[in-house]
Formats: structure tokens, sequence, C-alpha cells
């Protein structure tokens, strides 16, 4: 399936700025159009712009697109979940098949299974049960995508991507508070549980999208995107490239519990954050897993960056900042 032309929202977003630079490179012969409120949205050669506000009613998209790519989301304003995420969502799928689009690409979150800390393995068959508003209007979006598309016969690709870091708009320095912890010499371990992370490098999420932009045998698929490492393979990675010791003290699971539930309870009383709290205590011992085999497997994908490469690119840039 090669798009001729492709919508674009949310291309000022974490993500969008890498996703549209990658489309540019990769779909050389496509017409690019990013959608929003801000025209810098399309500072890119080779993009258009088309104001779009998903809050309100959307006026009629342009004939000839044949591929929509929503990227567009609201993670922090509660009040605003519902009119983006959900809302939105439908909006824009009722207007793109009304467009006669094709294929509706959306980027939703592995956060609609609501899966706890420790939960082992989630693959896509996972019930979804969102725990949290952001959670629950992201479900909602992919239950509208799922109903429009059924409907109206056009083809859906449905991406759940783990956690994005790299060097993004607005989201600077991931990772960075542990990379210190490691460099100072106060991580911590607790318990003798083997923690798991769930990262996605932004350039693998990426090169993903292409794909599901392109290649027809992933219609009518929700997929996980996700790199898992083990929590001590990506602390020994960044010690390595910090050339300190690999650390070793354990504490016992209850010290870093109490620990957690302190450092939250102090952080609300004095209004910052403080080196240990309940959502790092969480981190540091999760053993969930975003199982990513099944669109590996389908498309026999490797993905380009990788997550060790991404940490380590990730301590050298700091270091090259002064931060480490």
């Amino acid at each position: 399936m090669s798009a001729n032309a492709v919508l674009i929202t949310g291309g000022n977003g974490l993500i969008g700025s890498p996703v549209i630079q990658t489309l540019g490179a990769i779909l050389s012969g496509s017409r690019l159009i990013a959608a929003g409120r801000d025209p810098s949205v399309a500072d890119f050669a080779r993009v258009e712009y088309l104001p779009l506000d998903l809050t309100v009613s959307l006026p009629a998209l342009p004939r000839g697109i044949d591929t929509v790519l929503h990227m567009a989301g609201e993670k922090r304003d509660e009040f605003r979940m519902q009119s983006v995420n959900h809302a939105g969502t439908r909006k824009l799928a009722e207007a793109a098949a009304s467009a006669g689009v094709r294929r509706f690409v959306y980027v939703s979150s592995v956060g609609v299974y609501g899966a706890k800390p420790n939960s082992g393995i989630i693959t896509e068959s996972y019930p979804h049960k969102p725990k949290n508003p952001y959670e629950l209007s992201k479900d909602q979006g992919e239950q509208c995508v799922r109903e429009i598309c059924a409907r109206s016969n056009m083809e859906y690709v449905i991406l759940q991507p783990s956690n994005v870091i790299g060097i993004m708009n607005d989201q600077p320095y991931p990772l960075l508070g542990l990379m210190k912890s490691v460099y100072r010499g106060r991580f911590l371990w607790f318990g003798m549980a083997e923690p798991w992370t769930n990262y996605v490098m932004v350039e693998d999420l990426a090169a993903v999208i292409c794909l599901a932009i392109e290649e027809h045998a992933l219609g009518g698929q929700t997929y996980i995107i996700n790199t898992p490492a083990r929590l001590v393979n990506i602390v020994a990675w960044i010690a390595e490239e910090l050339d300190v010791p690999m650390p070793h003290r354990r504490l016992p699971m209850w010290v870093g519990y109490a620990a957690g539930e302190l450092g939250s309870g102090l952080a609300h009383m004095l209004g910052h954050v403080l080196p240990i709290d309940r959502d790092r205590f969480i981190a540091l011992t999760n053993s969930t897993k975003y199982d990513p085999s099944s669109f590996v497997k389908m498309m026999k994908f490797e993905y380009p960056c990788g997550i060790e490469a991404g940490i380590r690119g990730l301590v050298k840039a700091y270091r090259r900042g002064g931060f480490l």
C-alpha cells in the first residue's frame, strides 16, 4: 500500500517532530498535511498546514487523502481529555470516513489495559481496565476507531506504545533522574525481584508508524509497541557509559515501600519532588512487561535504534550537555 497523501495530527506533540521528519524521508513521494491549531507544525520542508481543532466541529477534510495518522492527544489536562482523546478522535474518524480515507492509523497507549505494576506479561488480548481519565479516554478513542472503520469500510491500525523516550519536544530529559542516581552512587535495589522496564525510543516508534501507514498486512489490527528490558540491564548500560561501578546495594521491599509512601506524603506537604516517592518505588520494582512480539513477528521487524543504543545515546547526550 502506497500513501499518496497523509494527513497528520499531533505533529508538534512529544513524538510529532521525529515522526514527521521520518515520514518526510521515507515517504518521499507522498503529500504530507499537518493538521492542528499551530501553523508551526508545518515548518518542515514539503509539509502543508491544515487548521484543525479536535474540540470543535470539524470541517470536511480535503479530498485525495488516503491515510490519516492520528497522534494528537491530551495527557495533562483532565478537563480536555474527553473532548480531545475521545470525542475528538470520533470526529476525526467520521470526517475521514466521509472523505473516502482508506486507512486510519491511531496512536493510542498501553495505558488502555490499566495493568497494575506486577501484572506479568501483557499482550493485546489482555482485558482493557483503564484506571484513570487519560487511560479511559484513549480506550474510548480506540473503540470509536474500530466502530467507525467497521461500518465505513475504512481500514485501521491501532498502535499502543509504552513510555516513549528520546530528545523530544516538552520532554527533554527522560531518565535523567535515574542516571544521576547511578552516577552519584545513590541508586538502590529493593527486594529480590527482577524488575522490568517498558520504554520505546521515539525513533523506533516513528519507524513503526511509517510501516503502519504503508503495509497492507497490518490493517485491522492492534499492536503493542515496546522494547522491554530488565532494569538491571538499563542500570548496567548507564553505569558503563558513565564509567562508574554497577550499583549493588539492596534493601528489603518493605523499606522501599515505606520510604515511597513517606516521600509522597512529604512531597505533597513541601511542594517539591523528593528522591524517592510512591511512583519511583513502583517503577523500581515493576514486573509488568508489555509484549511487542505480535508486531515484531508479523513484520519480521527489528527496531532500528533499540533500547540499549537509545539509553546509551541519552547518557552521551546528557554528558555533552553537562547534565551528568
